[in-house]
């Protein structure tokens, strides 16, 4: 059996419609149905069985004549089109992408292996003589008659920065094409489609297309509300240390001086509640600075000192201590700071501060007693005595 239409005993089955066999021709692409045999010549067609066969056959050569291709024109020697921008191209394309024809002198020293680089990429290459606007002139020359070339063509794309190829461009719009007109400008391609006038970018160097100012909006606004989120959950993370660093140092503070904070004490130092707000936890810490500087007094063997006669009472306690333990009349201030805080467990620097100010130190308070304490500097150490005190019958011989 052979093809009715080219002859072509070159068939192949394709499927069996309404109980007849069908047959696509692999020369001419066309489908026919088997003739009918001797038995089934007496067999009328029903119109429904008719119409689905009718259908059925035009069906694939309507589908092959509506569909359309792409056609890419290219001044080799004023683009060069890598293979990344190619497909971006090919992607703005509503129609496959099929023919790619380069124009150029490709005697020219300057294409190098460009024409062997595009033949492998698909391109048909289109040979000029020398001369200026050379190959311009053949692009349009070939791109006026590309109709009678390829009659499916429906999108073209026009790739020069010449302004002599807007000729081309108006003739194939004039012919009913969607027309691409690409440039480049640096490194930026601007594809501009002729009909809409809208205009696309594609930066070679990112090889990715460059978004629109209003995508450029949306994708910083997304950024800063990013941000935004991202410093709020930071401040709330620090605000909730903030509070436990309060609740440990409330904590430490109430061990240490149970006895010695009053109702009044502790409403004078207490903590400024912390707030969701980028400044709330820095209010914490110079709260918690501040109450550590200005510490209150602590008691000491259940008396509380209340005056600095009874802290100097202490001072001279330790420091005679230290002396019988030492064999020496003079104890150094950093022992006298140690000895206090191990057996009255406080900073006797901080306990001066409660009663002078914040500016006063142990030192300071030991140099200004000089009628009882004897200060000796020896660099950055420094040596405490106790003045020995007259008595009132050496005082009366005196005078």
């Amino acid at each position: 059996m052979k093809c009715p239409r080219c002859e072509s005993d070159q068939l192949r089955k394709n499927g069996r419609p309404n109980g007849h066999q069908r047959y696509l021709c692999k020369a001419c692409r066309k489908q026919f149905f088997e003739p009918p045999g001797p038995q089934s010549l007496s067999r009328q067609f029903t119109e429904s069985e008719l119409s689905a066969a009718i259908s059925q056959e035009i069906a694939p050569a309507t589908t092959t004549e509506s569909c359309g291709i792409g056609i890419l024109l290219l001044d080799a020697e004023n683009l060069k089109l890598n293979v990344n921008t190619e497909q971006f191209l090919a992607s703005l394309c509503a129609y496959p992408l099929q023919v790619k024809v380069a124009f150029a002198n490709w005697k020219n020293p300057s294409t190098g292996k460009l024409d062997a680089e595009l033949y492998d990429r698909g391109y048909e290459l289109i040979h000029v003589p020398g001369g200026a606007n050379s190959a311009d002139g053949k692009m349009i020359a070939f791109g006026a008659a590309i109709l009678y070339r390829y009659r499916d063509v429906r999108e073209v794309f026009v790739c020069s920065s010449d302004g002599l190829l807007n000729h081309l461009c108006n003739q194939l719009q004039n012919q009913g094409l969607t027309v691409f007109r690409v440039r480049r400008q640096n490194s930026v391609f601007s594809i501009e489609n002729c009909r809409s006038g809208d205009t696309r970018h594609y930066s070679c160097d990112r090889e990715m297309e460059i978004p629109s100012f209003e995508d450029l909006a949306n994708q910083v606004a997304e950024l800063l509300q990013a941000e935004h989120k991202s410093i709020e959950d930071r401040i709330a993370r620090f605000s909730r240390v903030a509070q436990f660093f309060k609740e440990r140092h409330t904590i430490a503070f109430n061990s240490v001086n149970s006895e010695a904070i009053t109702v009044s004490d502790s409403a004078k130092y207490e903590f400024s509640p912390v707030s969701e707000s980028p400044l709330s936890a820095v209010v914490v810490h110079q709260n918690v600075a501040q109450q550590q500087d200005v510490e209150l007094v602590p008691v000491v063997n259940s008396h509380r000192i209340d005056s600095l006669d009874v802290f100097q009472n202490k001072i001279i306690e330790i420091i005679e201590s230290a002396k019988n333990e030492l064999h020496e009349n003079t104890v150094s201030l950093v022992r006298i700071q140690k000895d206090f805080l191990d057996k009255y467990k406080s900073n006797a620097d901080l306990i001066v501060k409660g009663f002078l100010g914040k500016n006063s130190s142990l030192l300071k308070y030991l140099q200004s007693k000089s009628t009882v304490f004897q200060v000796k500097s020896s660099g950055q150490k420094h040596q405490v005595a106790i003045l020995k005190q007259k008595s009132c019958a050496d005082q009366g011989l005196n005078h």
